[in-house]
């Protein structure tokens, strides 16, 4: 059931506190519990080091610009970075939301993958799809750091053969997908993306900018995942599942490279919208739903749900030969 022989590494990776921050590893009375306190982080670890063992990990929080300050200060870095958090990109300064994209790419340029997740709420929050400029203009609501062109951003999925995207009413979990409001359509993306725009026709006409960055990039499994809490299993969905599922994947690939004397992959768009995407098995049913109606459907090549789909042959992508 679980995977025993990293049970070890559960117990040894380390972490860094930033500004004050919490890293408790279990709830400490009874609310606690029943709030689930850190059980998003308890998630995220649990997922990573289950894959990627035996390369090592090291968690750490947001936000942004005070988490960007800090890593970017150090001389080493982890080769890849996972984070599960996010907020709607109108409730983050456009200011704040450029400094803080210009930073993560300041860490790509250093090697650094950088994989977010795109969020749980689909297109948008059920009764919160209003833009927050006074006017309260019904639209879908992009999520930043999702939305930032320079992260590698990750939707999620669900069951096998067929697998397809990621939607759970049961639990208000349909994966994050979008169009940036902030960051223009990055040129890796100009090959690919107005060919799903153009499939929707006038469908949700005005309600996304479709000249935006979209998302997400990839996907991953983000359902059903099995986390030992408190010392009993809880079963959790989310991108918070999906995204270190594909961190790891990533720090597998990088740990092969590095034995061969090669580089890490760093930052993966250009190389995803390249030849990267021939690595992804195409999820092509499905859609994401939000803002009380209907989101984004997956269809074959990129699409703003699953992105190009789930990581299937990336050893044999960049090369082989490890």
């Amino acid at each position: 059931m679980f995977r025993l022989e990293a049970a070890s590494e559960a117990y040894t990776f380390t972490f860094d506190i930033i500004t004050n921050g919490s890293a408790q590893q279990s709830p400490g009375n009874a609310t606690q519990f029943d709030a689930g306190t850190d059980l998003e982080g308890n998630l995220d670890a649990e997922t990573l080091i289950a894959i990627d063992y035996p390369t090592p990990s090291s968690p750490s929080p947001p936000p942004y610009l005070t988490w960007l300050n800090y890593v970017l200060a150090q001389p080493d870095l982890p080769q890849t970075i996972s984070t599960s958090y996010g907020d709607d990109e109108q409730t983050v300064p456009y200011a704040y939301a450029t400094l803080a994209c210009q930073q993560f790419a300041q860490l790509g340029a250093r090697g650094i993958t950088l994989l977010f997740a795109s969020g749980d709420s689909g297109v948008g929050p059920t009764g919160a799809c209003l833009s927050n400029d006074g006017k309260n203009t019904t639209m879908f609501l992009p999520s930043f750091p999702a939305s930032c062109p320079y992260v590698t951003t990750v939707g999620a999925t669900k069951n096998f053969a067929p697998e397809v995207a990621a939607f759970d009413p049961a639990n208000n979990f349909a994966s994050g997908e979008g169009f940036s409001n902030y960051f223009p359509r990055p040129a890796y993306q100009d090959p690919y993306v107005p060919d799903f725009i153009a499939s929707l026709g006038s469908q949700f006409q005005g309600l996304y900018n479709a000249s935006g960055r979209g998302y997400p990039d990839i996907a991953a499994q983000g359902f059903r995942f099995l986390t030992v809490w408190d010392g009993g299993v809880v079963v959790l969905d989310g991108t918070s599942a999906s995204t270190p599922t594909a961190v790891a994947l990533v720090s597998l690939v990088d740990d092969a490279l590095l034995a061969a004397g090669r580089a890490p992959l760093g930052w993966l768009n250009p190389w995803l919208y390249g030849v990267g995407k021939g690595g992804f098995t195409d999820v092509v049913e499905g859609s994401a739903v939000g803002c009380g109606g209907e989101g984004f459907p997956a269809e074959g090549g990129w699409d703003a749900v699953t992105g190009w789909g789930t990581p299937v042959s990336w050893f044999s992508v960049v090369g082989g030969g490890f």
